[in-house]
């Protein structure tokens, strides 16, 4: 629809591409500098929208528009562009008289008052609405149909709707937006809102403690298998890291991952700790475990002190076997680490079985052979 004062002022050719220009540049992005917002539009595009026109035909009608000073453009306008950059002229910024293209014999001579906003008719001001566009009323409600439909092909809770018409009225009013269909935007609205609070509830859902029963899975074991670090190292590992963040009460979506950086990090340092240990030796009497041991076993929460009571059994069990080792250290904090799990997360097993039997439970593996202490029971 073209306005039509405005052909009679500018041109029939004219009024119509600046009209175009003026209610496209709603919906590009602006870019504001020099106190003009300039947007940019593909020549290709404009073209589609006029294709009653050749190309240099739209080329002289921007000219026109531009040497009238209805638009600014910001370059020179050959055939061979493939965006153009213009701007309207904002508020405050003087325009040029416009002069008619065509002599208008039969209109009405104007008065200057009259005259005057013809200088600036299709600027977008803030208090100049959309033809078809209005303000939202403080009352507005959907109609029902719209309501049906968010409940029943967006699966949106009627009460979620409700409580979103108040902020959506608000925002709207306090902004001075108008639309041409507020039902339109009232639901596009709502949807949008309630797609990221369902997304919010199910990462809110995924999110939780530790299990006692938790496992690294199958890719977390093989990514650490990779990456050179031994089975036996990373099974150690998993009751500290089990206990260390059941008693912080931390929530995750993916504790795998956290694991994998657990355990990198606990294999560069142990790796440093024992990389100078390369002679092959039995255990010295007056062997102590090094401090680069005891920070390992700060850093998975053990207590050194639990620690240091181990030394005494430690050396004597390896100088009863007479076995050398390449590094003791790494024997010790292997040791310590089987000794703290088992204590932690074993010892009330072991306790109902006691209970249950009146004995202790046989001792199946290597490490529980010799680390057994019912000996000592009844001296």
């Amino acid at each position: 629809m073209v306005s039509p004062s405005l052909a009679a002022t500018i041109g029939l050719d004219a009024a119509l591409l600046y009209q175009l220009l003026a209610e496209w540049q709603l919906l590009l992005d602006a870019h504001v500098k020099q106190g003009q917002h300039w947007h940019l539009i593909e020549l290709a595009k404009l073209e589609a929208q006029l294709p009653f026109w050749e190309t240099e035909k739209i080329l002289d009608v921007l000219r026109t528009l531009n040497d009238q000073g209805l638009i600014i453009v910001g370059g020179a306008l050959m055939s061979n562009l493939q965006n153009i950059r213009f701007a309207l002229p904002q508020r405050g910024t003087p325009a040029p008289e416009v002069h008619p293209t065509h002599r208008q014999t039969s209109t009405p001579s104007r008065t200057p008052e009259q005259r005057q906003p013809q200088a600036h008719i299709g600027t977008r001001r803030p208090s100049q609405p959309v033809p078809g566009h209005t303000v939202i009323p403080g009352d507005w409600c959907p109609d029902q149909a719209s309501i049906d439909y968010l409940i029943r092909f967006n699966q949106v809770d009627p009460s979620f709707i409700e409580s979103s018409l108040p902020e959506f009225i608000a925002h709207y009013r306090e902004t001075g937006e108008t639309r041409a269909s507020w039902t339109s935007t009232f639901s596009q609205y709502v949807s949008r809102r309630w797609k990221k609070a369902q997304y919010q509830k199910i990462e809110q859902a995924r999110n939780q403690p530790i299990d006692d029963e938790w496992q690294p899975s199958l890719d977390a074991l093989e990514i650490l298998d990779r990456d050179g670090i031994t089975r036996p190292f990373i099974e150690d590992a998993i009751p500290e890291f089990i206990l260390y963040w059941r008693e912080r009460g931390t929530v995750d979506n993916n504790w795998n991952s956290r694991f994998i950086q657990h355990i990198r990090l606990q294999w560069a340092r142990y790796t440093r700790t024992v990389s100078n240990e390369q002679e092959i030796t039995p255990i010295p009497s007056n062997w102590q475990p090094s401090e680069a041991v005891f920070d390992i076993l700060h850093m998975a929460r053990i207590d050194p002190d639990f620690a240091q009571q181990q030394i005494p059994e430690f050396l004597l069990f390896w100088q009863d076997s007479g076995q050398a080792h390449r590094s003791w250290n790494t024997k010790f904090l292997q040791h310590v680490k089987y000794r703290w799990a088992h204590s932690h997360q074993l010892g009330q097993d072991h306790a109902r079985q006691q209970q249950a039997s009146g004995k202790n439970p046989p001792a199946n593996s290597f490490i529980e052979k010799h680390t057994d202490r019912s000996w000592r029971e009844g001296l």
